[in-house]
């Protein structure tokens, strides 16, 4: 990755998480994946585009989410669903690295692949019926 990758990941980070509407950690993964859910659609039509403007408010909506489960649940929410925190913090800079020139801002090869894993395991955890 590069600097602007490196940038965007650490103003994601610096607004750490915690919550959803009970503020149970178990909760995260689900609170992640109804961001994507909202976010993916917005996000696939601004790369469509070539739209650099959806990244800067969809970033704000990604650090209210995680700075909102901080306050209510701890920052240990992160280290319990890591594969959701690294969901939350990657997908927008996949985004990004669709528009941009190739190797300008990060690795395709393994970072798109590491970013999907990390969401079906998010999806994963987020669903509430066992084994599923």
């Amino acid at each position: 990755m590069r600097r602007p990758a490196l940038l965007l990941l650490s103003l994601m980070l610096a607004c750490t998480p915690a919550a959803s509407a009970d503020g149970q950690p178990a909760s995260f993964p689900a609170a992640v994946v109804a961001l994507l859910d909202r976010e993916l659609p917005q996000m696939d039509k601004a790369v469509a585009a070539r739209d650099r403007s959806y990244f800067g408010p969809a970033l704000e909506r990604v650090q209210g989410l995680l700075a909102e489960w901080q306050k209510r649940a701890g920052p240990a929410v992160l280290d319990q669903h890591p594969a959701c925190t690294d969901t939350a913090t990657d997908f927008l800079i996949v985004g990004l690295c669709k528009i941009s020139p190739p190797g300008s801002i990060c690795e395709p090869t393994s970072f798109f692949p590491k970013v999907e894993r990390n969401t079906a395991q998010c999806r994963a955890a987020a669903d509430p019926r066992p084994g599923m």
